[in-house]
């Protein structure tokens, strides 16, 4: 499987996860996820966005804007009652999904014909 599908398959769990914690803006997003996975997941901005706008649009997630010290005002995201409990799903149908995964590999990882 090749990383693109794994972060765009994972992409509404990995934003809800963040903000179900704490408001915070597009760029600050992106850089909190780059540090937390040692740089794995490493989102642009065309990618964010239109995320953040579908989580919205479900009402998982809602916006203001703040003024910013250090330029123009940033919008800030964060997570609804509705995105925590989706988060809360995702997260348990995630751990299932890869507790599964993992007893089938595991399983037949000795076991592969050629």
């Amino acid at each position: 499987m090749r990383k693109a599908e794994l972060l765009k398959g994972s992409t509404e769990l990995v934003l809800l996860s963040l903000l179900a914690r704490k408001d915070m803006y597009g760029y600050e997003m992106i850089e909190q996820l780059k540090l937390l996975s040692d740089g794995y997941l490493h989102y642009k901005e065309g990618m964010l966005y239109p995320a953040l706008k579908r989580l919205e649009e479900k009402e998982y997630l809602k916006s203001y804007w703040r003024d910013s010290l250090e330029g123009p005002k940033r919008k800030y995201y964060y997570a609804t009652k509705l995105g925590i409990n989706q988060f809360q799903e995702q997260w348990d149908e995630w751990n299932a999904f890869q507790q599964v995964i993992q007893k089938v590999i595991t399983h037949t990882s000795g076991h592969t014909q050629k």
